[in-house]
């Protein structure tokens, strides 16, 4: 007598599969994020002026940088010992770039007041000065200013507090 093996590997395959639309089902109810680090990337024509801003004036760590990739110069740059960066990218053939609007923010947090105003400092000194927020909320608590391409960085006095 012949035995087939179909029938147990049809249920395997059936058990496997009930397994694996089970666990999807249980991400979608709860979704969470598996990436370890996220980059926040924009292009701009004034690579040299964007990295002073935001290296000399915010302190920003530069993180990792490369030039002639395809065309491409860029820059990394982050919080000390943090996942979290920026990149500023350089195109040779200088393509039309998006405007910033007045609410394409940038938010730095700052839990010493000292250190806050040393940051408005440093960028006063580098003769960036304040503009008005968009947003009322951001009166009183914060420096909004201009980086060379006129997109929007939020000095905050204070920690976000969900």
């Amino acid at each position: 007598m012949k035995r087939s093996i179909l029938p147990i590997t049809s249920l395997g395959l059936l058990l496997l599969t009930a397994s694996c639309k089970s666990e999807l089902k249980e991400i979608k109810r709860n979704p969470t994020i598996e990436a370890v680090q996220f980059r926040i990337a924009r292009p701009t024509h004034n690579l040299s002026e964007v990295s002073r801003f935001y290296k000399e004036g915010i302190g920003l760590e530069e993180l990792g940088s490369f030039s002639g990739h395809d065309g491409y110069d860029g820059l990394m740059l982050g919080l000390p010992g943090s996942q979290h960066h920026l990149e500023f990218t350089q195109h040779v053939d200088a393509a039309p770039l998006p405007e910033p609007t007045k609410e394409n923010l940038l938010v730095l947090y700052f839990d010493d007041p000292l250190k806050y105003e040393l940051a408005n400092k440093r960028l006063q000194d580098m003769n960036y000065h304040p503009v008005a927020p968009e947003n009322p909320y951001w009166k009183g608590k914060s420096e909004t200013y201009e980086d060379p391409d006129r997109w929007r960085v939020v000095l905050f006095n204070g920690v976000y507090k969900p």
